[in-house]
């Protein structure tokens, strides 16, 4: 397999989106609805475990955004796949603070967990 292959969802019993199993060489990776990586990659059922164990709580997380050489802390706003809108937290840099950023297609590079 390949990092090139589709990802595969991961839905609750009742049909809502918990993330996407990411294959890349002989395992797979547990990834957000918005498609970063929220684990090391694993066997399959590893990884679709993580999933199921945290569910949506990585939503409620705080984030950073890499920006001007920096991450700078945000909150979701609005997380659908590969897509996720983000406000601005850090009072570190009170010209950003509580605007927003959607970003398409986000990389690990551009936003992580904090």
């Amino acid at each position: 397999m390949t990092a090139a292959q589709n990802p595969t969802p991961v839905l609750r019993d009742a049909g809502e989106l918990l993330g996407f199993l990411q294959p890349f060489d002989d395992a797979w990776t547990p990834c957000t609805v918005f498609g970063i990586p929220i684990a090391s990659p694993r066997s399959r059922a590893a990884a679709e475990a993580v999933l199921r164990a945290h569910g949506l709580s990585y939503l409620a997380d705080r984030w950073e955004v890499f920006q001007d050489g920096a991450w700078i802390t945000v909150t979701l706003v609005e997380a659908k796949p590969g897509e996720v809108t983000v406000q601005y937290a850090d009072y570190g840099h009170p010209e950003l603070f509580n605007t927003r950023l959607t970003l398409t297609a986000p990389t690990p590079e551009q936003l992580r967990r904090q």
